[in-house]
């Protein structure tokens, strides 16, 4: 393992991850749901419809079928 001394003082890199609750998860589905909606051109949007596929199949398979359906659905918009 590679240490790293700043001022002689070992640097150790740190990150929390916080825990996945049921709110965190929505919101990054509802991230997903508007990239297949709004239709994004950025390379990112094939591998957030990979991530939208794995944690929600349904939604994903809805949002392939119609974006407009599955975003008004997922956001409650009538």
């Amino acid at each position: 393992m590679l240490s790293v001394l700043i001022d002689g003082v070992e640097y150790v890199p740190k990150a929390e991850i916080p825990v996945l609750t049921d709110e965190r998860l929505r919101a990054a589905l509802g991230q997903l749901v508007a990239m297949q909606y709004f239709k994004e051109h950025h390379k990112a949007v094939a591998q957030s419809w990979n991530v939208l596929q794995t944690l929600s199949p349904q939604l994903a398979e809805l949002a392939a079928e119609d974006p407009k359906a599955a975003y008004h659905q997922f956001f409650g918009i009538v």
